[in-house]
């Protein structure tokens, strides 16, 4: 199995009202997050959507591997 960058950005949503967030999508950089998130804001798919950047910071069963930015992956 060869070695995939990190998908380490997730855009997800949440209806308003609601406690619970749904995985959109991810992404190996921030730009790209940001870009698809402006999209589906733009799109207006459904009502009340909001859309949120969540970001791994840590992995806490691998705190040896760290990316460029020193965050553990």
């Amino acid at each position: 199995m060869e070695n995939k960058e990190v998908k380490k950005y997730m855009v997800m949503s949440k209806f308003k009202g609601q406690d619970r967030f749904m995985l959109e999508k991810q992404f190996i950089n921030r730009h790209s997050a940001d870009y698809y998130a402006t999209l589906m804001t733009e799109e207006k798919d459904y009502k009340d959507i909001e859309y949120f950047l969540f970001e791994q910071s840590v992995a806490y069963n691998n705190k040896d591997n760290v990316d460029d930015d020193g965050i553990p992956f």
